[in-house]
């Protein structure tokens, strides 16, 4: 009785798609090319960013140490980065990786800002 049951149900559970997948719309152009200061200048807005966003009233206790501890290890790393003395395209890379970063934090202060992270269970 039960492989006949399953037989049914099988059977009448067929569906037939008729309709045609959507088309993917047109490509997302890249980001134009950022106007890049200098390595010290770069990393520097990304001390600048995460103090910003351990200054942000909606963070948690936790968040708000670890941009303090984040901007103080960025500080040191930034200091030991400059007396190794990096040639220029080092220097552009590091400024270029600084830029990102910085954008990124921006980008976390200003969700910060919109409101308290939701309670998870």
């Amino acid at each position: 009785m039960r492989p006949l049951l399953v037989l049914f149900v099988l059977i009448s559970c067929k569906h037939v798609v008729t309709e045609k997948p959507v088309q993917p719309g047109p490509p997302i152009p890249a980001e134009p090319d950022a106007a890049l200061q200098n390595m010290d200048t770069e990393c520097a807005s990304v001390i600048t960013a995460l103090n910003r966003y351990g200054e942000c009233p909606n963070l948690e206790d936790g968040d708000r140490q670890w941009a303090q501890r984040t901007a103080e290890y960025a500080g040191e790393s930034f200091a030991a980065g400059k007396k190794s003395a990096p040639d220029e395209p080092s220097q552009k890379a590091i400024a270029a990786a600084c830029h990102r970063a910085a954008r990124s934090i921006e980008y976390a202060t200003q969700r910060c800002l919109a409101g308290k992270r939701p309670k998870v269970d």
